[in-house]
């Protein structure tokens, strides 16, 4: 399970404080966004990773014992 990152969360990282103008900066850097109640912008952590070309954290716990 990814970690969401809040509007809050958002407006700290990117140093804007309107709402239209953190979601023009993650659309602008590839961060695909979603919306909340009264358009609130979110976006996982995963989101953000993806956007700077990282890969998305797996938990995979099985052992593939026939490799």
């Amino acid at each position: 399970m990814t970690a969401i990152v809040n509007s809050e969360q958002l407006q700290k990282a990117t140093g804007y404080d309107r709402p239209g103008d953190v979601e023009k900066c993650l659309k602008k850097n590839g961060v695909r966004v979603l919306y909340g109640r009264n358009g609130a912008v979110f976006t996982t952590v995963d989101a953000i990773n993806a956007a700077l070309g990282l890969k998305a954290q797996t938990n995979n716990d099985e052992i593939n014992i026939l490799d």
